[in-house]
């Protein structure tokens, strides 16, 4: 290939119909501080796996609401149990009835590609609602 540019193209405006503006400024940007590797593994630890400080609730509560939101962390249907009416009831059957109208013929097919009885199939495709059900709101 040769260093010359393609001759439909025009430099100015780069084969497009706008012309480049090129900018007069130019901002730099400092190297941050160095850090130790201690704290450098710390930060990423926190970052990775605490990064919404998921104690943050629990900061300066009376022992009574310590446990009502520990209670709530691990048993999420007393938080959002309260609000729960008929109406979502209705909503949620229909997404239900509607996932397992197709997941069932999935499942049961996944089990045959296997060479395996279609019960372990939907014993498979049914254990991810087994395991995900203290997240039911956001299901």
């Amino acid at each position: 290939m040769s260093g010359r540019a393609h001759p439909d193209v025009n430099p100015v405006t780069d084969g497009g119909d706008l012309p480049i503006k090129s900018s007069p400024h130019r901002h730099k940007v400092g190297v941050p501080p160095k850090q130790n590797m201690f704290h450098d593994f710390m930060y990423t630890f926190k970052e990775t796996f605490f990064h919404d400080d998921p104690l943050r609730h629990f900061k300066d509560q009376p022992k009574s609401k310590k446990f009502m939101l520990g209670l709530q962390s691990v048993f999420p249907v007393f938080d959002w149990g309260r609000n729960y009416n008929l109406k979502k009831f209705r909503g949620d059957l229909i997404a239900g009835l509607t996932i397992a109208s197709l997941c069932i013929p999935q499942d049961i097919g996944y089990a045959k590609l296997a060479n395996l009885d279609p019960k372990y199939g939907l014993s498979m495709g049914l254990s991810w609602v087994i395991l995900d059900l203290n997240k039911l709101p956001q299901v």
